[in-house]
């Protein structure tokens, strides 16, 4: 898609990034993993999924690489482990608003071929 508007030369406009599409799908298949490690160790969580999503706890970088092949169906490219900060996150919430953000970078490069 190009802009030609007011005379001046084409630039690429990015079409809408689907951020609520990419956070939906990051939590659900953080919280799906963390639920499974929990059950798995016995350690107890709170049932409704807000306050899981809320709560402080370790979210190993590595887990979260790993789901990040759910963005594949919505997404026309492949988001990489380049998206992931090292170290991990407090939260299942921190984890998705950095993950988001930075896909949402990658967006922008994307569609308009410049590096942000």
């Amino acid at each position: 898609m190009t802009d030609t508007s007011a005379g001046s030369s084409p630039t690429k406009v990015a079409p809408a990034y689907p951020a609520a599409g990419v956070a939906s799908l990051m939590r659900d298949e953080l919280l799906n993993a963390v639920r499974s490690t929990y059950k798995r160790k016995g350690l107890p969580l709170p049932p409704d999924d807000a306050s899981v999503v809320a709560k402080p706890i370790e979210i190993d970088s590595q887990l979260v690489v790993e789901t990040l092949q759910v963005l594949d169906d919505i997404l026309p490219f492949k988001v990489t482990e380049s998206v992931v900060k090292a170290g991990g996150y407090g939260s299942i919430e921190a984890a998705v608003a950095h993950v988001t953000g930075r896909v949402e970078k990658k967006w922008s490069e994307h569609h308009t071929g410049a590096k942000t």
